[in-house]
């Protein structure tokens, strides 16, 4: 009776070695450094493809919900009367770049009183590679826009936090990482349909940018 209540304080004892070592192993492999970005977000081109932009000053209790290391905040204007307001935040810090997605805008604009539409998801093109765009048609009070937005670390891009789960185990086990970027893109507009090709147009520009960063 002894030897074998002796086995299970054992196997309990190697079960809770095991589980320590294993936390600790898949642990080790999201300690990281992140690589500082090579050039600043501030450093967007201010004249775009035709459009000229402005910069737009950031909330203060926005930017203290945003939390991230740099941003920048313009609206674009092209003489066709197109509006395009750029958004775009860079996270560094390894505890910031290892969350999901911050500051999710379809949290933030329903936050804010807007209601989403419609919501979908359209592939963009560029010269530097391929990427999905989450884009929402939103409603508060009758008035209406269209957001575009996508996040990035490196080359890979993600919109939701399962798409982030899988771009942080692919980084698993690396001791840099790079940073993580949200864009995001608002015009105004009440059908989606007609808004999007400036939208797509706009954020290939945006996405070509980053790539080299």
């Amino acid at each position: 009776m002894m030897n074998q209540f002796s086995s299970r304080i054992w196997l309990a004892a190697l079960l809770m070695v095991g589980g320590f070592v294993g936390t600790w192993w898949v642990r080790s492999g999201y300690t990281f450094e992140v690589q500082p970005l090579s050039r600043g977000l501030e450093t967007f081109p201010i004249e775009l493809d035709g459009y000229v932009g402005t910069d737009l000053p950031v909330d203060e209790d926005v930017a203290i919900i945003l939390n991230a290391d740099s941003s920048i905040n313009r609206n674009y204007k092209n003489p066709n009367g197109n509006s395009v307001i750029l958004h775009a935040s860079a996270w560094v810090r390894p505890e910031t770049v290892a969350s999901v997605a911050p500051h999710s805008p379809k949290i933030c604009y329903t936050n804010a009183g807007w209601r989403i539409v419609t919501e979908r998801t359209v592939q963009c093109t560029a010269p530097s590679g391929s990427w999905p765009m989450c884009v929402l048609l939103l409603d508060r009070d009758g008035e209406r826009c269209v957001v575009g937005y996508w996040y990035q670390i490196g080359h890979a891009t993600f919109n939701t936090a399962s798409e982030a789960r899988s771009v942080h185990r692919d980084l698993w086990g690396k001791k840099k990482w790079p940073a993580t970027i949200k864009f995001m893109l608002q015009t105004p507009g009440h059908d989606l349909d007609v808004v999007l090709p400036t939208l797509e147009e706009f954020a290939k520009n945006v996405y070509q940018w980053s790539t080299e960063l």
